[in-house]
């Protein structure tokens, strides 16, 4: 009897914290299925404060969702000579760079627009400093200041929204902002009765998973794709709640319903060459946007994994790395590169002629190697490479590195004399 009573003892032990185990990864499950959205609290200049979901101003819903802008300091170019600043300066006439562009620096130094993109999973708060200026920060302390991207404006200094958990969905104006501050998603975000598009996206330069924000403005599993059969002008709509696979195929797409029937649209941005995009995010590699041309097919699951919320993006390093001459000289050192990226956090963006633009968490990055004035070539953390060109960042229009070394001294390293940098 005594045996007896003790199986029991363990048998029920056993079931309990087998059941312990299977609530953990339910909740898991819970926790992932949206905490990938964009939320924090909000406070404004009447002293409220609002704490929800938030949607940025230019639809910027995700963690991976890029803010853009323009940094107003440079403080790098007060590391060069007379010489080295001509160079540069030839450099940006030669481009077509804006001379007159704020005047951000003083007449000596050449002015050339530095974008900001931080992802929003990697910013503690942002600070309102103006009609279009802003001051962010980074999980790290580190602050930038700066301005709205003439290129595309809404980002700073416009109406934001906010999902807050008791008083429902507000629009804040920009001028009547304070400060956001950042924090972790909630496990469910009771106002949200979906889930949002995650699968696969096979490219023309290969598969890339993650977050997808479909046309740019379609995320969750409630929207819709839209599009005509053949032999009919009438819309139809499929939620892509709906929708297991989506194929690029003759001027339009075919579509795999999850009850396993098949259809072919058309005649809809959605499925041609009008889209504007598919994003693609991931806190590890980074976002991508793939035009039409690019796009071959999408797969997508229910099942969102963990690892995309905010706690997922690390807290910035310097970057660092062996830095390889053209006269074969080697440094070991922290650098900055393009004169205004320091953070392993911070983006290399790049294009790809197939027909995908790639934002690189430098943390991401194994090797750079200039191959041409007009492209380099990128050696991921797993290995895969990419032929990247069209931006600053990869072309002989970038800037070069400042490196730090030993002893407090530094050297300026112009692009055009660099072999090539390994990441440390």
């Amino acid at each position: 009897m005594d045996i007896f009573c003790r199986f029991l003892f363990y048998w029920f032990r056993l079931c309990f914290l087998f059941a312990i185990i299977l609530l953990l990864g339910s909740f898991g499950k819970v926790r992932a299925q949206h905490a990938a959205f964009i939320y924090g609290k909000v406070e404004t200049a009447g002293g409220q404060s609002y704490t929800g979901q938030i949607r940025w101003s230019a639809n910027q819903v995700y963690w991976g969702d890029l803010l853009f802008g323009l940094k107003t300091e440079v403080p790098m170019l007060q590391y060069l000579n007379d010489a080295q600043l001509n160079n540069l300066s030839a450099d940006a006439k030669s481009s077509g760079f804006d001379w007159q562009f704020m005047n951000l620096w003083k007449t000596k130094y050449p002015e050339r627009q530095h974008d900001l993109k931080f992802r929003f999973g990697d910013i503690a708060a942002i600070k309102v400093d103006g009609a279009e200026n802003a001051i962010v920060t980074l999980k790290n302390g580190t602050q930038f200041k700066i301005t709205g991207h003439p290129d595309d404006n809404r980002q700073i200094g416009k109406a934001i929204t906010v999902f807050d958990n008791q008083k429902g969905q507000l629009k804040i104006d920009w001028e009547k902002l304070v400060r956001v501050q950042f924090l972790p998603t909630p496990a469910k975000l009771p106002h949200i009765q979906a889930i949002p598009l995650y699968g696969t996206v096979i490219t023309a330069n290969g598969p890339l998973t993650g977050l997808i924000q479909w046309d740019r403005d379609e995320f969750l599993s409630v929207h819709q794709l839209d599009g005509q059969l053949n032999n009919s002008t009438e819309t139809i709509r499929y939620s892509f709640g709906q929708i297991s696979f989506i194929q690029a195929r003759d001027k339009g797409a075919l579509v795999r319903l999850k009850t396993g029937e098949k259809i072919f649209l058309k005649n809809n941005r959605d499925v041609n060459a009008a889209n504007r995009g598919i994003l693609v995010h991931h806190p590890e590699r980074g976002t991508a946007l793939i035009n039409w041309s690019a796009f071959r097919s999408v797969t997508f699951t229910n099942k969102i994994p963990n690892g995309l919320g905010y706690d997922s993006y690390q807290k910035p390093r310097k970057l660092q790395g062996n830095i390889q001459t053209t006269d074969n000289r080697t440094y070991k050192s922290t650098f900055v590169f393009d004169l205004d990226e320091e953070w392993d956090l911070e983006l290399l963006d790049g294009k790809h002629a197939s027909g995908i633009r790639y934002w690189l968490p430098f943390r991401h990055i194994s090797q750079i190697k200039p191959i041409s004035e007009s492209q380099s070539e990128i050696i991921l953390t797993d290995e895969k490479k990419l032929l990247l060109g069209s931006q600053y960042d990869v072309t002989g229009r970038n800037w070069g590195l400042i490196l730090w070394l030993p002893n407090a001294k530094f050297r300026y390293l112009p692009w055009k004399d660099l072999s090539y940098i390994s990441f440390l």
